[in-house]
């Protein structure tokens, strides 16, 4: 009987490098895939995982069988309490400095009971159509916020307030949010809770008092001596209106398209509470 692949195309404005990370480290793959307990791109590592729907979950074994970074890798997929073997394959190829096609190929999926809905080839389709075209894509590809607000305060209030988040516009991101800086060009940025605890980390790019402020981000909480900033950063500008008033405007970004609504709102609630804060003074 002939056997037919599934196959699952698209491509990421994302770098090779990203998307392959994304299906190898374990880390990431737990934010859009699955949570595997123990993964490694390594052949013959085997790993195990449990997935399924609502009304049933089913033990997966697999065993990589081929890894070439950043193009290939390949796994079995099987299930131990069912007949059957086939192969996923995830392939990648760029399109571009940022672009990356990945095509997924997943073979012998008529070798599983197909007796069983969930083991038919529609029902991995849908699957497989989800985590390519909407759990990859909001994990790899990004998005900068862009916000503004109008402030009838002047500019001196406006500035002071956005130096001084903690116990103010800073709770929009969560309780106890602190900041420890000097805001000199140059200077270090460190962001901690109630415990002292670092959340994040970064660097002054640029200062100009009441007009315009950069802080870019390092991607570690404890970043080497030599280390360089990441690719996010925060923008904040200080634009005068006809009105008299002032905009206040903030870029942040780049952020995964998965985090963009959650950080919308929160950008959403600091600049009312910046604008409230200023305008009472």
């Amino acid at each position: 009987m002939e056997t037919k692949s599934l196959i699952v195309e698209r491509v990421y404005n994302a770098p090779i490098e990203k998307v392959w990370k994304a299906i190898t480290d374990r880390d990431q793959m737990k934010a859009w895939y699955f949570d595997f307990e123990e993964f490694k791109p390594e052949v013959g590592f085997k790993f195990q995982f449990t997935g399924g729907d609502e009304n049933v979950q089913y033990l997966h074994e697999c065993e990589v069988l081929v890894v070439d970074p950043p193009h290939k890798l390949s796994y079995s997929w099987r299930y131990p309490d069912y007949k059957g073997y086939s192969v996923l394959t995830w392939e990648l190829f760029e399109e571009g400095k940022h672009r990356t096609r990945l095509k997924l190929t997943h073979d012998g999926l008529d070798s599983f009971p197909q007796d069983n809905p969930n083991f038919r080839i529609e029902s991995f389709t849908g699957g497989w159509n989800y985590f390519v075209n909407e759990g990859l894509v909001s994990f790899v590809e990004t998005e900068v916020i862009s916000k503004q607000i109008t402030i009838s305060a002047a500019a001196e209030a406006i500035w002071d307030i956005l130096l001084h988040p903690a116990d103010q516009w800073g709770k929009a991101f969560g309780e106890g949010s602190f900041v420890k800086t000097d805001w000199q060009t140059g200077s270090e940025v460190i962001w901690t809770d109630t415990s002292g605890d670092i959340g994040a980390r970064g660097m002054v790019k640029a200062h100009r008092p009441q007009e315009y402020l950069q802080v870019d981000m390092y991607d570690e909480l404890n970043p080497a001596a030599d280390a360089q900033t990441g690719e996010y950063s925060e923008v904040y500008r200080l634009v005068k209106a006809e009105s008299g008033a002032y905009e206040l405007r903030i870029e942040s970004g780049p952020l995964a398209k998965k985090y963009i609504p959650q950080h919308e709102k929160m950008w959403d609630q600091a600049l009312e509470i910046i604008k409230d804060l200023s305008e009472k003074r």
